[in-house]
């Protein structure tokens, strides 16, 4: 699924295909570790690993 998020790392706005219900990534502006979860609506929660937890919606 083509996903849209705003990052919690850089501030930015990521666009990419999500697989899985949820992955790990790096942000390539950051480099910091993020952890992504699509939920059954079509939201993205985005967390950078390691840090307290940030949520940010997105469209699908």
């Amino acid at each position: 699924m083509l996903v849209r998020f705003e990052c919690p790392a850089c501030g930015g706005t990521h666009i990419f295909d999500m697989p899985e219900t949820t992955i790990h990534m790096t942000c390539s502006t950051s480099g910091k570790a993020l952890e992504l979860r699509l939920t059954p609506g079509g939201d993205v929660r985005s967390a950078v690993v390691g840090e307290t937890p940030v949520a940010a919606a997105s469209e699908s």
